[in-house]
């Protein structure tokens, strides 16, 4: 009799265990009270839910959501103190959309085929860190964005790693932004802007993009210490930079893209201290204003450094590879200024199908007689004190010389402490 009591009392527990385990994602969030915590089961969640509570909701490790490519798995609407944790989604629609809503925080999130990722409207304060995702396949058209938000205030991105979507990083009619230590590759646009202020984008890796950086209609921005390589398709760009004011592009490294930097209609923008490597063309400027400057940039091994429409910017104190000059007094600048101006150059700006006949043999030797004529140009695209030595080559060569400093201090301190000893003796 004991034995058959036990037996049914065994039987029942697991019933109730199976029953746990497969109740309904809504129905777990529901029953969770608000401002506690819930741990999803090591299973599949196959349905879409709606929090509007503060939670926090923590996966296991095999916990998988999916909602099908219709829907949207998890909604955040009308709540705040919201966090996500180690979460896996696939196969979806989106897997979170955050509306009206602050004080989210969304980390450690990981997604596989999702045409979009994390989408937020009219919400405030809302971090994204720790996040993956690989989009669908197909063209860009037919992608959404892996991080998109709207309407919205004070977002931060960081520590993220998105591919083969349509924009990495949207964020339209956003003040304040902070985009930290992302990665973006495979897709049209790695960071894009529209219609924002106050933008901060730092460490970002961007690579193989049809554009790393699209900054359209925007005030306020400091891009810096970016890496930005390979965007080398026909119409491809590192930053495009389109009728924005108050723009600085600070510290980057712009390596091998078909066009740096295309500077299209700016005010007050200012680009320095970057290094221009193997790029097509390093700088382009159309409808520029005189009040922005170019200055202490690195331009090394690129085919054209700038060119332009005709319009006027101040270039001054960049180090240019093909300067053939003299600093007689040695004062670290040029005797001679540096006259960017290529005629071919400005062909290519007006006319972008030109830059098929770069290095074609009429090309070279227009670009020789530009450099004897350009001796009299006076404004365009001249730099008056270009630099003799590369600003990067300073900044790598100054902790060696820092830690050869102290390794002799240390050897000369040894000597002296051995000699004395020996002076003693």
């Amino acid at each position: 009799m004991k034995w058959r009591f036990l037996f049914v009392f065994f039987i029942s527990l697991l019933g109730f265990s199976a029953q746990a385990h497969a109740e309904s994602l809504q129905s777990q969030i529901d029953k969770t009270p608000s401002g506690g915590t819930l741990k999803l089961f090591d299973r599949s969640y196959s349905e879409k839910a709606t929090i509007k509570k503060p939670i926090t909701i923590i996966g296991g490790k095999k916990t998988l959501m999916r909602a099908g490519y219709d829907n949207t798995v998890l909604t955040i609407e009308n709540t705040k103190d919201v966090t996500l944790k180690n979460l896996r989604f696939a196969r979806s629609q989106s897997a979170i959309d955050v509306k009206k809503s602050s004080q989210i925080h969304i980390e450690n999130i990981k997604m596989i085929y999702m045409w979009s990722g994390v989408n937020i409207r009219n919400s405030s304060d809302v971090t994204v860190d720790d996040f993956t995702m690989r989009g669908v396949d197909g063209q860009y058209a037919d992608k959404g964005s892996g991080v998109a938000a709207y309407d919205s205030k004070n977002i931060n991105i960081s520590n993220s790693f998105i591919t083969e979507v349509m924009d990495a990083y949207y964020l339209e009619r956003v003040t304040g932004s902070k985009i930290i230590n992302n990665k973006a590759t495979y897709s049209r646009y790695g960071l894009h802007y529209m219609y924002g202020k106050d933008i901060y984008a730092r460490d970002n890796m961007l690579e193989n993009n049809v554009t790393g950086i699209m900054l359209m209609i925007a005030k306020n921005a400091l891009l810096e210490e970016n890496t930005i390589q390979y965007q080398s398709d026909w119409n491809s760009s590192g930053f495009t930079l389109y009728n924005a004011e108050n723009i600085v592009t600070k510290n980057n490294q712009l390596i091998g893209n078909r066009t740096a930097i295309s500077s299209q209609n700016m005010k007050k923008s200012h680009i320095l201290d970057n290094v221009f490597l193997t790029n097509q063309t390093a700088v382009e400027f159309t409808g520029s204003y005189e009040k922005n400057t170019v200055n202490h940039n690195d331009f090394l091994g690129n085919i054209v450094n700038i060119r332009s429409d005709g319009t006027a910017n101040d270039i001054h104190e960049n180090f240019y590879d093909d300067y053939s000059g003299f600093d007689v007094d040695e004062d670290g600048f040029g005797d001679a200024k540096y006259v960017a101006l290529q005629s071919f150059g400005q062909w290519m700006v007006r006319e972008p199908a030109y830059q098929y006949f770069i290095e074609s043999p009429s090309v070279v030797l227009l670009n020789q007689m530009d450099q004897q004529t350009n001796k009299t140009e006076k404004n365009q695209l001249v730099d008056e004190r270009p630099l003799m030595s590369a600003i990067s080559e300073h900044k790598e060569d100054k902790p060696m010389k820092i830690s050869l400093i102290i390794i002799g201090s240390l050897i000369f301190l040894a000597g002296l402490y051995g000699w004395r000893r020996s002076v003693r003796i």
